[in-house]
């Protein structure tokens, strides 16, 4: 369940979010969200307190997922001279929380909406090194500055609002003809686009106001730098109807920085201060930053799109405010709109309730099919054949297994990473070794497939000469299902052993924040007659992909998975994860003996990041967080032993089928749940699969849908059922 701290601040915010709050208010009764607040803010804050920030609010703020912001700047109430500058607030906590990117959504009468994305750090929203004023007023200087990371930051966050949206037309806009910043901005525009296969349409700016001003077809999303964001936003919202057309969201595109805020949402207008306290401002502006932020979180997804939807049907049929009202028609109070909102609100729920809810029936595509088109796909944005192929094969026996966390699913968080230059395509992975038994490879920020797969060839040559081959990897990426590497050297008659650490979501033993990664390990040993014997696990709970499964399904997790920002046990996928509160060590809690899972964890941590002279813990990215940054810093370990060098292999094989034979005759409990054998059910699970195709949930497929139309590789042979 997410947590909204609501801030109303100054002027007009109280009035503007006095709908909203009583939505969130209707919410939190029914348990879909929690709600604090009202917390001061702005100069009515600094009027009250001294400060435009207080810490109560601050505390308040990093105890929740989500700030819902009213407005901060002048007020009525407070003289100019007590609080001169009451803006510093919202600067202070976009800093805090390092909210460097703006979405902000204008809707039109016909339905249509307006995406504007851009940039709140660098550029124009420079520090204040980039700021000259002199004492004397003779002379005032402002320094725009940009970086390659920042731009291509912005551009992914703007395709991904576009594929969130089916598509549509993307205008990114700059004053390339005069500034060098822009560029910049149109050639790392062009890079981003042409590697996510989403089509771009350069505008200048004096063009793209034109085109605003005049009527012209308005684009699905426009990208470009704060500044010019700020202005073309304000002049969409004035041809929308009204400066209140615009919610606005801040956020941080990543795990949270500062306790578990990743957000903050407000109205775009302002203050207004000779508008306050007239129960006449439009506050369609707070309920369409309300929409922004319960749109932003899985969990909330659908409700969000229930207050966009009431939205629509007041500004289509009214009442209306002042600034909406058509001539002859007298304009309605905030508080008769504000109802309005929640009567559409309400009437929207109403709807849907009595219909019966059906599940989609997953997708079904054949292995092949989905391997061969996982191959194109990496190579349309960069990813040499031969790396490309390892992936795909990597990622196919995860589908095949039931693995469905590691498998295709993770392919669109793959071609993101390589599009923001998280994970690289360009070179090879290199060995360090002295010719013996023992390696070290150095994955060069790769995908983390190609670069195991050579890892366990090195391995097992060195096994074959030596009996045991030893081999660490450093600077890799994520790797998938290590279960995928032990089978290839089963398979082969050979004992293997391969373990990964990752980024930090786990909280070890008597902690409440993450330090260590889910950090699996994977043994494979080769079993006479049969599959080979594959144990996979994660040392936490449950892999971090479970989550990611709860979230995409829209289920709750269950009790002993994670904890929430608190500390608390939850079972809210979305209080956990991804980076808001920590998965648990296998065992969950000390009476279930969690210290051995977490002892299991710094195990696979010391054998990779540190025996490799890589990252650890915190230092390791995470992928799933990440949309720009540092590379994530993985480090691998691959051991296999030739057991021909133990005695006769043959044999060995055939007491490793007694002992499993002996398990699954056993009598069990209960007569329905047989004993099994680690990857006897994954075994099945690849023969029933490539009978009758890998099933895909309806997210999955609607995901990589849209990534075979970004990146222009059609997705066939897809069936329901």
């Amino acid at each position: 369940m997410i947590r909204v701290a609501v801030l109303p601040g100054d002027g007009v915010g109280e009035e503007v979010l006095d709908g909203p709050t009583r939505l969130l208010h209707r919410l939190a009764a029914d348990g879909a969200v929690e709600v604090t607040g009202p917390w001061p803010v702005g100069a009515r804050a600094a009027a009250a307190t001294g400060d435009v920030l207080p810490a109560e609010t601050l505390a308040a703020c990093d105890a929740a997922d989500a700030v819902l912001l009213g407005a901060v700047g002048e007020d009525p109430r407070v003289p100019a001279e007590v609080c001169p500058r009451p803006e510093v607030a919202l600067h202070r906590l976009r800093e805090r929380y390092d909210l460097r990117i703006s979405v902000r959504g204008i809707p039109f009468g016909d339905g249509r909406e307006l995406t504007v994305v851009r940039n709140l750090i660098g550029g124009s929203y420079g520090g204040a090194d980039d700021r000259v004023f002199r004492p004397d007023g003779s002379e005032a200087a402002d320094v725009l500055r940009l970086t390659r990371e920042r731009v291509a930051e912005v551009v992914h966050v703007a395709c991904d609002e576009l594929a969130r949206r089916g598509g549509g037309r993307l205008v990114s806009v700059d004053k390339a003809n005069l500034y060098a910043t822009g560029r910049l901005w149109r050639q790392v525009a062009t890079e981003v686009t042409r590697e996510r296969g989403v089509a771009v349409e350069h505008r200048y700016v004096d063009r793209a106001a034109y085109e605003l001003g005049a009527g012209a077809e308005v684009p699905d999303v426009l990208v470009t730098e704060g500044l010019l964001g700020d202005v073309l936003s304000d002049l969409a919202a004035g041809r929308a109807g009204s400066p209140a057309l615009c919610g606005s969201a801040s956020v941080h595109p990543g795990e949270p920085v500062r306790g578990r805020c990743v957000g903050l949402f407000e109205p775009a207008h302002g203050s207004a201060p000779r508008r306050a306290l007239r129960d006449q401002v439009d506050p369609l502006g707070g309920f369409l930053a309300l929409a922004a932020l319960l749109r932003h979180f899985p969990v909330t997804r659908e409700l969000g799109e229930r207050v966009r939807a009431a939205v629509d049907t007041v500004l289509r049929s009214g009442p209306w405010t002042y600034d909406l009202a058509p001539a002859g028609t007298a304009p309605a109070s905030t508080t008769a709109v504000a109802d309005a909102v929640l009567a559409a609100f309400e009437a929207e729920g109403a709807a849907a309730a009595p219909r019966t809810v059906v599940e989609e029936p997953p997708v079904r595509v054949p292995a092949d099919v989905l391997e061969t088109w996982t191959v194109g796909v990496l190579e349309a944005v960069g990813v040499r054949p031969a790396h490309a192929r390892d992936t795909a094969r990597v990622l196919a026996y995860a589908d095949l297994s039931g693995i469905d966390s590691h498998g295709i699913a993770r392919l669109p968080a793959y071609v993101r990473a390589i599009g923001s230059g998280v994970i690289a395509v360009d070179g090879e992975p290199t060995v360090h070794s002295d010719g013996g038994a023992v390696a070290l490879v150095d994955g060069c920020d790769l995908l983390g497939h190609p670069v195991t797969t050579l890892a366990l060839d090195e391995a097992v040559q060195r096994a074959r000469r030596y009996g045991v081959g030893w081999v660490d990897v450093r600077s890799s990426s994520h790797h998938g299902a290590s279960g995928c590497y032990v089978h290839d050297a089963a398979r082969q008659g050979l004992v293997a052993l391969a373990a990964t650490n990752t980024g930090p979501v786990v909280a070890p033993t008597g902690g409440a924040r993450p330090y260590l990664g889910t950090n699996p390990l994977a043994l494979g040993v080769p079993v006479a007659g049969e599959e080979p014997l594959v144990f996979d696990m994660a040392t936490s709970a449950v892999a971090a992909g479970k989550f990611e499964i709860a979230l995409r399904t829209g289920r709750p997790v269950p009790l002993g998975w994670g904890l929430d920002a608190e500390g608390r046990p939850t079972t809210d996928p979305a209080a956990v994860f991804p980076g808001r509160g920590a998965l648990l060590p296998l065992g969950s809690d000390r009476e279930r003996s969690s210290h051995k899972g977490y002892g299991l964890a710094l195990l696979v941590e010391l054998l990779t990041g540190v025996l490799a002279q890589g990252p650890t813990g915190p230092g390791v990215g995470n992928l799933t967080f990440r949309s720009g940054g540092g590379r994530p810093g993985v480090s691998h370990l691959v051991v296999v032993l030739d057991p021909a060098r133990l005695g006769d292999p043959a044999a060995i094989g055939d007491g490793a089928a007694r002992l499993l034979a002996g398990l699954r005759a056993l009598t069990p409990v209960d007569p329905e749940l047989p004993v099994r054998t680690p990857g006897q059910r994954a075994a099945a699970e690849r023969a029933r699969r490539r009978r009758h195709g890998v099933p895909l949930d309806p997210e999955t497929h609607r995901a990589l849908q849209a990534l075979a139309g970004q990146v222009g590789r059609p997705l066939d042979g897809a069936a329901r059922g």
